[in-house]
This record gives C-alpha cells, sequence and structure tokens, in this order.
C-alpha cells in the first residue's frame, strides 16, 4: 500500500506574498511535525541564466517551457518524497504550475503523478483583491474545479502578512488533528 504523503500547500497569482506568507508560517509551526519546501522556479531561472528576462527567452518556446514546467513538477515530487515522514507545508501547489501550463495551450498533466506518488494535496487559494492577476485566478480556479482538487479560499489581509499566515497556519492545525 502507498503511503499517503500529506500537503498543504499556497496557491494564487504570482506578487500577492505566498513566498512572505510561507515565511511566516515557518516561524508558526514546529519544525518537529512540519517540513517546509520552497518554490523552485526562481533557482532554476538563476540556473539557467535567464532570471531576469525569462518571459523573453522561455515563454515563446513551447518545448522548452513545458520542460520548464516539468522540472519544476519533479522537483517539487522529489521533495514530498524526501520529505514524506512529515507533513509538508508548500510555499507553491503544483496547482500553479498546472495553470501556468494551461495559460500557454499545454496540457495540465502534473496532476496525475500526485495519485501515482500517494500525494494528498489540500490547497490554500490566496486571493488578493489588490494584486492578483484575474488570468492566472481564472486557470487555478479552472485546474481546481477540472481535478476535483480540494482547497479553500483565503483573502489575504493586506499589509499584514503576519496575520494571514496566522489565519492559514490555523487552518493547518485543525485540519493536522
Amino acid at each position: 500500500m502507498l503511503m499517503q504523503i500529506r500537503v498543504y500547500a499556497l496557491s494564487g497569482s504570482h506578487g500577492i506574498g505566498k513566498t512572505t506568507t510561507f515565511n511566516y508560517l515557518k516561524q508558526l509551526l514546529p519544525f518537529e511535525r512540519f517540513a517546509f519546501v520552497g518554490e523552485f522556479a526562481d533557482g532554476i531561472l538563476k540556473q539557467m541564466g535567464i532570471r531576469n528576462n525569462w518571459k523573453e527567452k522561455i515563454l515563446p518556446n513551447r518545448s522548452a517551457y513545458s520542460y520548464f514546467e516539468d522540472a519544476l513538477d519533479a522537483c517539487t515530487i522529489a521533495s514530498y518524497l524526501v520529505h514524506k515522514s512529515k507533513t509538508i507545508i508548500a510555499d507553491r501547489s503544483i496547482v500553479d504550475t498546472c495553470a501556468y501550463r494551461l495559460l500557454a495551450g499545454l496540457s495540465p498533466n502534473a496532476i496525475s503523478l500526485f495519485n501515482l506518488r500517494g500525494v494528498d494535496l489540500y490547497t490554500f487559494f490566496m486571493r488578493s483583491k489588490v494584486r492578483e492577476d484575474s488570468e492566472v485566478v481564472e486557470a487555478i480556479k479552472e485546474v481546481l474545479t477540472r481535478f476535483d482538487l480540494p482547497f479553500e479560499e483565503v483573502s489575504i489581509i493586506e499589509g499584514k502578512p503576519e496575520e494571514t499566515a496566522k489565519l492559514i497556519a490555523d487552518k493547518i492545525r485543525e485540519r493536522s488533528k
């Protein structure tokens, strides 16, 4: 029988505060029970030498972009397997990579990989009335509904990321009982 890997992941449009919230979650939740998995896109883009001009370099090339998203998914799943003995808190949800695939006209195939690896994903879909990209938000909604994934929307408390993180931490504690 496949061991279930429990993952709570942050999802949402770029620039809304996922990483900031994630950093506060690391302060609010105990490392003894939770493993914290950061995002991989920035590191991969730096390794590729295209961090500052990635949109011009990789987006126009469907094949390169598809491999880039595959790399993100592979790093994510590998990290989950490494930390499977704890409940995982993830800076990004694989839902986001699937949404970006949809926006690029590619198949959002990564979700099926979770079933093969025993990943039990719960997504906190972070929303900001001020800072979100509506196109990305719609793609995320489509992925969540198409694959019938469990999630809940969390309205960001603007200007108070620590309070947003506390709200999510409390929800994680409650769900982890």
